[in-house]
């Protein structure tokens, strides 16, 4: 299958292109939930997101390989919708899960918004402002530009968490805390680790970086999802471990900070901005995408097109970032069901499985329903 692309990415790049996508807006949020479980339950529930997120991604990957590198509504058009309503059917798609994406990056620019306001004192509507246009420059520049940023980012936040780790045992911590077990809290915590591991648009990037080539898009995303992985974990540790009293902040790693002292206050913050960065890079440059394929328009304005509404909603719409994370996390993990629908057709008529493999049969497939609707459950029942 020819593949269409812009740029060329490394192995390396289209690996942070996974991570970083991953890594950003979810993970800083899951100490926030965790706290409500045992730490017992965070371990196994980040091990079954990373096979359910392989799996996921590696049929993302293949749906988007038959159909030439192209984004989620576009593979729908082309394989699940027929006859005359094809369009209105792929206009519909297009709305609903372009304004899940929106969603998402508005969470993401509120998110980097609060640490402007902590550091700066900035208005809430000014620092938003700020964030964007400073985050949108990478973007602006084109898909190369954002697989190297990406990278050196992936560098600078794996340094970080290492440094931070390192900080939180030289200071006396906490015992494992083991909260009391409520099925709401456990289905929370598991929807939002699978949505702080998932990388939707980073794989399709992914697969028009490296000219679909399966072996290395295989590798991308079992290297990719496993460093994830090890972030929300190591992250999720270390402020359960670390933090002195209760984790009251929703960006809980900058709590963690201010408990191991002035200068873990400085890294913490950069850490956070940096991973809520590396999201809104992949998640934009999607939506870029998204807009350029159902419209025609340039990549330039396309981008603008796409993102003007994300910061406009942030401003007015919405505040709390936890609240914009959670819609999305369920929103997203509806649209898999589609999918389901959708790579089941592109399989059967390609006639192969380059990517997927045995992954992408049957009783993947079901596992990866079942998973969604727990996931849905999970971003939606209320929190005690």
């Amino acid at each position: 299958m020819k593949i269409a692309s812009e740029a060329k990415l490394t192995t390396f790049e289209a690996i942070s292109m996974i991570v970083g996508n991953s890594i950003g807006t979810g993970i800083i949020a899951v100490p926030y939930l965790a706290v409500r479980n045992r730490m017992l339950d965070v371990i196994w529930m980040v091990a079954a997101a990373y096979v359910i997120n392989v799996n996921i991604h590696l049929i993302i990957a293949e749906l988007s390989y038959n159909n030439g590198g192209v984004q989620l509504v576009k593979s729908f058009e082309g394989e699940l919708f027929h006859g005359a309503m094809k369009k209105i059917f792929s206009w519909i798609v297009f709305v609903v899960y372009g304004l899940a994406i929106m969603i998402g990056v508005s969470g993401n620019i509120n998110g980097g918004a609060q640490i402007f306001v902590n550091w700066f004192g900035l208005p809430l509507w000014m620092a938003q402002l700020i964030y964007y246009i400073i985050a949108g420059i990478v973007v602006f520049m084109g898909m190369k530009a954002v697989g190297i940023a990406q990278k050196y980012a992936v560098i600078l936040l794996m340094g970080i968490v290492v440094v931070m780790t390192v900080g939180t045992f030289l200071h006396p911590i906490n015992a494992l805390y083991t909260a009391p077990f409520h099925w709401n809290h456990l289905l929370a915590l598991y929807s939002m680790v699978v949505f702080a591991t998932s990388a939707n648009q980073a794989v399709i990037q992914v697969v028009k970086g490296l000219d679909g080539d399966p072996g290395k898009i295989r590798k991308s995303i079992f290297i990719g999802f496993g460093l994830s992985s090890l972030f929300v974990l190591i992250v999720t540790m270390t402020v359960l471990l670390g933090t002195r009293g209760t984790i009251d902040k929703e960006l809980a790693y900058m709590q963690l900070g201010i408990s191991i002292g002035g200068w873990a206050v400085v890294l913490a913050g950069i850490f956070s901005l940096f991973a809520l960065l590396t999201t809104f890079w992949s998640n934009t440059l999607a939506l870029r995408d998204v807009v350029h394929e159902q419209i025609g328009s340039g990549n330039r304005i396309s981008w603008v097109i796409a993102t003007v509404p994300c910061v406009l909603f942030a401003i007015f719409g919405v505040n709390s970032f936890i609240v914009l994370t959670r819609i999305m996390s369920g929103v997203v993990v509806l649209v898999s069901i589609m999918l389901v629908l959708t790579y089941g057709k592109s399989r059967r008529k390609a006639g192969a499985s380059p990517i997927c493999g045995a992954i992408g049969t049957v009783p993947f497939q079901l596992l990866m329903v079942l998973s969604t609707i727990v996931s849905a459950v999970g971003a939606l029942i209320p929190l005690s």
